[in-house]
């Protein structure tokens, strides 16, 4: 872990691992006698990279007789040799035992008066001791030694953030009147840490040599601008383009001369505006991350002045409301500093904090409730009782009240999200191959409710308690009005009759003309996907040019699902969007491996999209070809399809598909599906087909009207 987080997090920092107790010897003081002491990494002191890392996991074989001082002379030698000349600030970390060192031992001594003599500190963590042996006595005789407890040393190494300089944001004025000025200090008390941005690389470029270009692999996105109705399709220059904002219907243009115009203008600055209450603020008024302002270091006539401040708005229990710019002609903030004095020798300080405009409140209301009766109170009470995150003190110490242990502690708990994030990025960087393991329980415990709270809660059966006292219910969600398609209320009907499959596009409908007479022309029947003629069955015609369908390459799943929603102008756009989302599918195929997992999810897309517009034969027949298609690539994408079950659309997800579960299942283990009686079934077939087209042929518009009713 130490060697992970140096790497991560602090680049520039030199690291070389020592191990003491091993089979083999390998280090400059072998001929000297010290043996079974190994330097990992060949001897090498620098960044820790990969290689490091991969040979931590691989560690030597152990077992051998040594002890900590030993390794310690080798690795004072080995740090000495490598740092001569240069400026470093060094530290060992010493890993071991109690019992690795003795007391009076003139080695250790002698190593303790080196690391004064070189300015190195020694950090001890003891591992299954119950007692710190000679290294406590050492640690309070020199100021180079300091023991590190197991569980702050693992806390250091959990870290996933870079540390950061307790260094101020920006240094300005206060100004709390004409003639008082005070130097302070803006500094953040929060940060937020945020996931790392995954960037594009280029895997064709990283394998090339390195140019003139410091950074060969990064993916460069060129942008061109087209007008939509443009038939020649020329890109329009940056002189030609400007910026608007939508008004309504309209587009209001806004050139960079505009914006330049309107951005405000001001200079950094802390300028006081006037005293308020400090009750009238509270934390409900918080608009961002709560910063603290301090007098400006080394300044004495500041911190004097500062102080004094503090002291009278303390007294008169007061904040000052301030005017607040930390950079030029930045968006001004109103913000509040809340005095708070120093205790234990520290300085005064005042809290920050951004205050909202009235374009940033919400208004909430609601109506009163009633007042809850002396049971309900005590309920709650026994509520908060129970779910308090103080323990109890249990008797006493050394004649003095055992102080209370926190159950729970924000400051010192991590971030899971981010710890198991750089686990496996290490992980997935050793090994190319490695899978995303399952959160581990561990790393979760402290967003859990603790077990002690849990068990009061519990005992006290505070939950049928409060039940009991609230009358508290629960409200199933009445769902709406659901929508149906004329396809399932064909195949309802269908499966009343037990007809056969019903082809919906041969379906006649009569038409009337002027709500009074129907009209019988058999020649009027139409396709339902034709879009050429003025409309069927009394449907409206197509409004407007056919929209242009695109599915691209870059994210084909998210073009996919919004040309399946669309259904403005009467153009049917679902066909051309399948087309083309199979082609984008067959290139990401025949591109390679690299590609196969985005195709794999295109796929799922496109059989999410057939099972939901009832298009069961378009992806039938596609799947059907992709394991039928040669070559290497197309067999190791389908084989990887058939894993995750991207298999055929059966009877049972779309009514109007003709494959059973039994035919899906044997396709997709690549066997050969054969019905129980062929010749029964295709009589049973035929017959059920023509069947269903006389019902086809019978049914009318007004008998459609009633089977969706």
């Amino acid at each position: 872990n130490i060697a992970q987080q140096k790497m991560l997090f602090m680049p520039k920092h030199d690291v070389g691992i020592v191990f003491f107790g091993t089979a083999g010897t390998c280090n400059d003081l072998q001929a000297d006698g010290y043996d079974n002491v190994s330097v990992a990494c060949r001897g090498t002191l620098g960044s820790p990279d990969l290689a490091m890392l991969r040979f931590l996991t691989q560690r030597p074989e152990g077992g051998a007789e040594s002890d900590a001082v030993n390794g310690l002379i080798v690795a004072l030698d080995f740090m000495i040799k490598k740092t001569r000349d240069q400026k470093y600030s060094k530290t060992i970390h010493l890993i071991t035992d109690s019992s690795s060192a003795s007391f009076g031992d003139a080695d250790l001594e002698a190593c303790i008066k080196q690391l004064d003599a070189t300015s190195t500190k020694l950090h001890v963590t003891l591992v299954g001791a119950t007692d710190v042996g000679p290294w406590g006595h050492l640690a309070k005789t020199s100021t180079a030694v300091q023991i590190l407890p197991l569980p702050m040393l693992a806390r250091r190494c959990s870290l996933s953030v870079k540390p950061v300089e307790l260094r101020a944001k920006v240094r300005l004025q206060l100004v709390v009147s004409q003639h008082l000025q005070i130097p302070v200090g803006v500094y953040s008390r929060t940060t937020r840490v945020s996931f790392p941005t995954l960037k594009k690389r280029s895997k064709m470029a990283a394998d090339l040599p390195k140019g003139d270009h410091p950074n060969p692999d990064h993916v460069v996105i060129d942008r061109t601008y087209h007008v939509a109705d443009d038939p020649d399709g020329e890109e329009v220059v940056a002189e030609d383009r400007i910026k608007g904002h939508k008004y309504g219907q309209s587009i209001v243009p806004m050139s960079e001369y505009d914006e330049a115009a309107l951005m405000y203008t001001c200079e950094r600055t802390l300028t006081a505006l006037g005293f308020a209450l400090a009750t009238s603020i509270g934390p409900e008024h918080s608009m961002h991350q709560v910063e603290t302002v301090a007098a400006d270091r080394g300044d004495g006539w500041a911190s004097c002045a500062f102080e004094s401040l503090v002291d009278a708005m303390l007294e008169e229990n007061l904040a000052i409301i301030a005017r607040y710019s930390f950079r030029k002609n930045s968006q001004p903030r109103m913000v509040s500093l809340m005095p708070r004095k120093g205790s234990g020798g520290n300085a005064s300080i005042m809290d920050l904090q951004y205050l909202p405009f009235f374009e940033d409140l919400r208004e909430w209301s609601c109506a009163s409730l009633p007042t809850p009766s002396v049971e309900q109170r005590d309920a709650i009470s026994a509520l908060v009782d129970a779910m308090s995150l103080d323990a109890s003190p249990k008797g006493v110490l050394d004649g003095a009240p055992r102080p209370h242990d926190e159950l729970l502690k924000p400051e010192d708990s991590n971030n899971p999200c981010l710890a198991r994030f750089y686990s496996f990025l290490v992980q997935r960087a050793i090994d190319p191959k490695a899978k995303v393991p399952p959160p581990g329980l561990a790393s979760w415990n402290h967003l859990e409710l603790p077990a002690e709270v849990a068990q009061r809660l519990k005992d006290g059966k505070l939950g049928e308690a409060l039940k009991a006292k609230f009358g508290l219910e629960k409200v199933e969600k009445v769902l709406g009005k659901r929508k149906h398609f004329w396809r399932e209320a064909i195949a309802a009907k269908r499966k009343d009759l037990d007809f056969g499959e019903v082809d919906t596009k041969r379906i006649k409908v009569a038409v009337r003309e002027d709500g009074k007479k129907e009209e019988k022309d058999e020649d009027k029947v139409k396709d339902e996907g034709s879009q050429e003629h003025a409309g069927f069955g009394g449907m409206a015609a197509p409004v407007g040019l056919p929209p242009v369908v695109h599915v691209g390459s870059v994210h084909p799943e998210r073009d996919f699902e919004r040309w399946l929603l669309h259904k403005s102008g009467g153009h049917d756009a679902v066909g051309e969007a399948m087309r083309q989302m199979r082609g984008v599918i067959e290139r990401l195929a025949d591109e390679g491996e690299d590609f196969h997992g985005k195709a794999l999810s295109c796929l799922g897309a496109l059989r999410k999209g057939c099972v939901q517009e009832a298009e069961a034969a378009i992806y039938n027949a596609f799947a059907r070809a992709l394991s039928r298609a040669p070559g290497q690539l197309r067999s190791r994408f389908w084989a990887r399809a058939r894993e995750s079950g991207l298999g055929l659309i059966t009877d049972s997800e779309v009514p109007t598909s003709t494959v059973t579960s039994e035919e899906a299942s044997a396709f997709l283990r690549g066997e050969a599906y054969w019905p129980s009686s062929a010749a029964s079934s295709s009589a049973k077939a035929a017959h059920a087909s023509t069947a269903a087209v006389a019902a086809a042929a019978a049914l009318t518009e007004q008998d459609l009207e009633a089977m969706m009713d």
